[in-house]
């Protein structure tokens, strides 16, 4: 069961500290000039969600399929600040249990100038476009298979990030690891981004990152998992050990109500040293894919705006492969050292709406449908076709 006086906790800590910001904020605005005020903001919400996996024959809230269907998804309280050049951030959530980490951002940052900001701490890596979303902030309960399977994560280290002229931004940095808390997690590791405004509606952005794994054969597997974004697990993980080395690109493209996101991954994990008479196997190859598209409905600017009125309809098609780069055997497995690596892969088509009724409030809805490449791995063994499941969120924040 979830720790009730934890959450109580946390709730009263935000909402004492939004009056004490709100008070601090009203004394600084008549007593200090704006580029040297200290400023300290409460952020935090909770989401309550419910799922429906009519058919399945998994259990929700299990290792195979981690969603319960009802649960508190996520309880994230935490602070940003600023004075003068510095600024910083602290946040925890108790109950986004996914990366097995109680504190979720915890880092200061220093502006040197508009080409140069430093960053160090835990935060998240820089990379693609969906997984540096806040989950706040998306259309769909939750992100694309392959930004929750196979991207890297937060970690703790230094980040150098900036603009260059008028069309490009990047970010670079070194990192103990690729995510923290994660069984998964590489060694140290170097990632970066650059972002380039084509035009003024359109960005695009590629990212890396280099890391090195390490097994260890009392413990688990310490590869990547294969999940759906609905959470269905159809890829267990092997023993890697070696290089880890991710590539990739996003698009994203806005027009009045329209907006257009386009965004791939490809991860190669080496395995070293992990055949029966210790030789090398193939590497572990996994690419995933989205795209999606939103529409925005009833929104007005000025006195006319009514938040009733606003809501979003968004569609995408999400994909994950995992799979070997060696020769295609008839003695394809699982086994968690297996030389042919049985190739599978999960493909959700997911219809979104979202109402944000007010600047404190928002609801979702979602329908998603599942299709597995390989019928053994699928939620009913051997059974193909498409497995739908259905969603609901309740989202307060504080405004």
């Amino acid at each position: 069961m979830r720790n009730i006086a934890t959450i109580a906790a946390l709730l009263f800590v935000v909402a004492t500290a939004s009056r004490v910001e709100a008070q601090q904020q009203a004394t600084a605005e008549t007593q200090t000039p704006a580029n040297q005020r200290f400023e300290i903001t409460p952020r935090g919400y909770v989401q309550f969600d419910w799922r429906g996996f009519p058919g399945w024959t998994v259990t929700p809230d299990t290792g195979r399929l981690e969603p319960d269907t009802l649960d508190v998804r996520r309880l994230r309280a935490g602070i940003d600040g600023r004075w003068r050049q510095w600024s910083f951030e602290a946040s925890v959530d108790p109950l986004d249990d996914l990366d097995d980490t109680l504190i979720k951002d915890a880092y200061v940052q220093y502006r040197v100038s508009r080409e140069l900001r430093l960053r160090g701490g835990q935060f998240k890596l820089p990379g693609g476009r969906e997984y540096g979303t806040s989950a706040a902030s998306l259309n769909f309960l939750e992100r694309a298979a392959f930004a929750e399977s196979i991207a890297p994560r937060r970690d703790i280290g230094g980040m150098a990030s900036g603009e260059i002229g008028r069309s490009l931004e990047y970010e670079a940095g070194v990192f103990a690891g690729d995510g923290k808390g994660r069984q998964e997690r590489a060694g140290v590791t170097t990632a970066g981004s650059v972002t380039w405004t084509v035009i003024r509606r359109l960005d695009v952005t590629g990212s890396f990152s280099i890391g090195r794994t390490g097994a260890v054969d009392s413990d688990p597997p310490n590869g990547f998992e294969g999940r759906t974004s609905t959470g269905y697990r159809f890829f267990e993980r092997l023993y890697v050990d070696g290089l880890r080395t991710r590539f990739g690109a996003d698009a994203n493209w806005r027009r009045g109500p329209w907006r257009v996101t386009a965004e791939m991954l490809r991860v190669s994990e080496a395995r070293d040293g992990q055949g029966l008479d210790l030789e090398d196997l193939p590497t572990l190859i996994g690419f995933g894919w989205s795209s999606a598209v939103t529409r925005e409905f009833g929104r007005r600017s000025g006195a006319n705006r009514s938040r009733l009125h606003e809501w979003d309809l968004a569609v995408r098609f999400d994909s994950l492969a995992l799979d070997d780069d060696g020769p295609q055997t008839e003695s394809d497995s699982v086994r968690p050292r297996a030389t042919d690596v049985r190739a599978r892969g999960g493909r959700t088509l997911t219809t979104g709406v979202s109402w944000n009724f007010s600047r404190w409030a928002r609801v979702l809805a979602e329908a998603a449908a599942d299709h597995y490449t390989e019928a053994l791995s699928a939620p009913e063994a051997g059974k193909s076709g498409v497995y739908w499941s259905f969603g609901t969120r309740l989202q307060l924040e504080l405004p």
